[in-house]
């Protein structure tokens, strides 16, 4: 199945929410009139990544601003809008980073919460937010789909698990900081080599606040781990094809993931020798 492919990167500026939209309205302005299959926004597209603003930004997903933009371009381009992220408040009082999937028609389906929350570096994400617990696969009847956000590209057994129920198409959303280039590229390849699937990124990029700044560089990746899309740091977007008849014939041919020993995802069994000289 061939699907056509839109990847936003853009620059948050932080504390202007409307600004943000509107740029990302012109970003879309050379789009209009095409649809795609699949639309891919950043990490907290909407508000950037500064974590001592998220309560303040945070939006009841019954009356949210951010949905809303969001169900505009799916309605527009007649897409599935994969939505970044959003901070998410709970009835309950408590905040997500939370990634809201709509479908072409505009409706909500569901969302995925971040589960693995960066608390370095003076991030603090866990200070704010508490992190989601169960992964998500959309079921899309001629693929699947994963489901993760920044952080947790850094956690291998995610994507494991997408690829092992079916997954053919891998999505991370994020807002990376520009200090770690070589783990960026070289952790979404791996993730791509070692469950045959495409993996799609999508980066914010430019300032974030002082002397901090997002990496950019959203890109397509294939099963073998090639690189088809790539921008660089500059506000732009993607448009790529993929072909999941790709990941089928691969998986036929290389049957690495049946190849796995592990079958019930436990450890291995290990025998540990004490040395001492």
């Amino acid at each position: 199945m061939k699907l056509k492919v839109l990847v936003i990167q853009n620059n948050a500026i932080i504390g202007n929410k409307k600004a943000t939209l509107n740029n990302i309205e012109t970003l879309l302005e050379r789009y209009q009139g095409q649809s795609f299959d699949i639309i891919v926004f950043p990490e907290v597209f909407a508000i950037g990544w500064y974590c001592k603003n998220f309560i303040a930004e945070a939006e009841d997903i019954n009356n949210s601003e951010t949905i809303r933009f969001l169900q505009n371009i799916a309605r527009e381009f007649n897409a599935l809008v994969i939505g970044g992220s959003f901070i998410q408040k709970l009835q309950n009082g408590t905040y997500k980073n939370t990634c809201p999937v709509i479908q072409k028609n505009g409706k909500l389906v569901t969302t995925y919460d971040k589960m693995h929350l960066f608390s370095h570096k003076g991030s603090e994400e866990n200070k704010f937010v508490d992190r989601g617990k169960e992964l998500k696969i959309l079921d899309l009847g001629y693929t699947k789909i994963g489901l993760s956000i920044c952080y947790d590209i850094r956690f291998p057994e995610i994507y494991r698990t997408y690829s092992r129920a079916g997954a053919e198409i891998l999505i991370n959303m994020a807002a990376w900081s520009v200090t770690k280039p070589e783990h960026w590229n070289i952790m979404h390849k791996a993730r791509a080599i070692e469950n045959q699937c495409f993996m799609i990124v999508a980066d914010q990029t430019g300032k974030i606040k002082n002397n901090e700044f997002n990496l950019g560089h959203s890109m397509v990746i294939d099963p073998w781990g090639n690189v088809l899309e790539e921008l660089q740091a500059e506000e732009s977007c993607i448009t790529c094809e993929i072909d999941t008849q790709e990941v089928k014939d691969l998986r036929a041919n290389f049957p690495l993931l049946s190849d796995r020993r592990d079958n019930n995802f436990d450890m291995f069994k290990y025998e540990e020798i004490k040395i001492y000289e």
